[in-house]
Parts: structure tokens; C-alpha cells; sequence
């Protein structure tokens, strides 16, 4: 008893008209009367009483049509839900992303898609990239923002902007009164940077621009996340880079500058375990592509 059979059904007992529910089910009379026949045969009894001129429901006719309705509907109803979680509009998503990656265009993006697709649970996981990493290969998250290059190959990623850093530095230090910083300047000063285990690629470009100019950073503490280092460049106990969305916040005590040469840019990626993405992910990375 298939669901297009029903359908059927239901059309002729809300027409009485086989060949005006011919019409509107896009079949020919003798293929509708064969399935209805078919299904009265499949049923045990006869749901109609026809002749030429009259088309009436018997009384397991009537008793049928409730249920047939309930199906048919129930029918759509499933088709249209699996055909929204293909679009993305329902399910859910496990979003991963580093503190670095939500002082930028993530919070909007946020949302903005439950705003759009409001029947998709967002489930939301703050971790370094390399533990974002890992609960991409566990299956534990859908998605994840965070910072290439990444250790883990397998992983399929979609870049987003990168993220231009400047320097944070104490209000009251004397640099601060240039409205860009020459990077020769910095030598002998208190810096602190990320571990490299964190982030070995930026890590080194760091160290690069510091010996591209003929000297070495006076690194005095390792600090993660960016925002704990600009409370400790409030509490002046050095100074160090920051991403222009961390800046833009602002931190009482510290002051952010551009730097001569400029200062390496940090990357960003989406990014999802293969064979492919969820359509809830796709459907977020359209929303963060729109408002980039």
C-alpha cells in the first residue's frame, strides 16, 4: 500500500469525480481506476460505489479516508523535513573555532544563521587549533574555524580572510607615541608570543620579522589566548601581537599599533573532516562567505 495510491484515494473522495482526480493526480482514467482497484483488492473490501454517473464512498470507504489523509500528509511532511536537512535548515551543528577566530565575523555570522535557519541546533566549542583538530578526526565536531596550516592532512579546509595583527603595547610606553612602530625599535623590549605548539607557522614568521631586521625578540613570557596577553600587556609586563579584531575591542592601558615592516597576517580556514561536509556546515559557510 504505497503512498501514491492513497493519494489517489483521497483525491477521489474529496472530488467524487474520477475523471477530474485524473486530472489534478497529472494520470489517465484507466491508470487511476486500476489503482484504485489495486488498492481496494489490497485493502479487502470496496472504498467506492461507481457507475457512470455516480461516485460515492462506501462506509469502509468513509472509514478509510481519515487515516489515508493522516498518511499522505505525514508523507509530505517527511519528504519536505528530509528535503530542509539537505538545504541545511534542520539538524545540527557542532561549530568548533579558536578565541582568536570569534573577534571577527563569527559572532554575526552566528547569528545570523540561527536567525535564517532558527530549527538547527548550534553547538558551540572553544579550543586551540590543534584540539580542534583532533575533535574534527574524532567525528566530535561538524566544523571548525581555526588557523592553518594544519598537522593533520586528512582534514579538507575552505580559507576565509586572513587576520592583519598589530602590536599591543602599555599606554605609557615611549613607543606608543608613534603612530607606527618600526620593528627595529623593538629589540631588548619585553615580547610575548604564543607558544609554538600552538601555532608553529606564525610562530616562526614572527621570529622571521624580527631577524629580518638584525634582531631577536626578548620573548620574557609565553601566553595564550591573545586576549590574556593583552591583560598582560595592561599589566606591563611586556608587549606582543594581537589580531586587528582583538584591537578593535580595546583593552584600558594598552595601545595597538601597525609595525614597519609590516607584521605577518594570522590565516583562517574552515575546516571539516572528509568524505564531505555536513549541509548544515555548508549552510554556515554561505552565511560567513555573505558577510565577509
Amino acid at each position: 500500500m504505497d503512498i501514491r495510491s492513497l493519494l489517489c484515494f483521497t483525491t477521489v473522495a474529496e472530488l467524487l469525480h474520477f475523471r477530474r482526480a485524473a486530472e489534478k493526480l497529472n494520470l489517465t482514467q484507466p491508470s487511476l481506476s486500476q489503482r484504485i482497484r489495486t488498492l481496494e483488492e489490497e485493502v479487502g473490501t470496496a472504498l467506492f460505489e461507481r457507475d457512470r454517473r455516480h461516485v460515492a464512498l462506501t462506509p469502509a470507504g468513509l472509514a478509510f479516508l481519515e487515516p489515508a489523509q493522516k498518511a499522505v500528509a505525514y508523507a509530505r511532511a517527511a519528504k519536505s523535513q528530509a528535503l530542509r536537512a539537505v538545504r541545511g535548515e534542520t539538524g545540527r551543528l557542532r561549530l568548533g573555532f579558536t578565541v582568536i577566530a570569534f573577534y571577527g565575523v563569527l559572532p554575526e555570522a552566528v547569528r545570523t544563521f540561527r536567525s535564517r535557519f532558527p530549527d538547527v541546533v548550534v553547538e558551540l566549542v572553544e579550543m586551540n587549533s590543534p584540539l580542534l583538530e583532533a575533535a574534527l578526526t574524532a567525528g566530535d565536531l561538524d566544523l571548525a574555524v581555526l588557523h592553518p596550516p594544519l598537522a593533520t592532512p586528512e582534514l579538507d579546509i575552505h580559507p576565509l580572510p586572513d587576520l592583519p595583527l598589530v602590536l599591543a603595547l602599555p599606554t605609557s610606553h615611549r613607543l606608543a607615541a608613534h603612530s607606527r612602530i618600526r620593528v627595529a625599535d623593538l629589540g631588548g623590549e619585553p615580547f610575548l608570543l604564543a607558544p609554538r605548539s600552538i601555532g608553529p607557522s606564525i610562530y616562526d614568521r614572527i621570529i622571521a620579522l624580527f631577524q629580518n631586521e638584525g634582531i631577536s625578540p626578548n620573548v620574557v613570557q609565553e601566553v595564550t589566548p591573545m586576549t590574556t596577553l593583552t591583560g598582560l600587556v595592561a599589566a606591563g609586563v611586556g608587549m606582543g601581537f594581537v589580531t586587528s579584531g582583538i584591537a578593535a575591542v580595546g583593552r584600558p592601558g594598552v595601545d595597538f599599533r601597525p609595525v614597519k615592516p609590516d607584521a605577518p597576517r594570522l590565516p583562517l580556514a574552515a575546516a571539516w573532516h572528509p568524505p564531505q561536509m555536513t549541509h548544515t556546515s555548508a549552510a554556515f559557510l554561505q552565511v560567513v562567505a555573505e558577510l565577509s
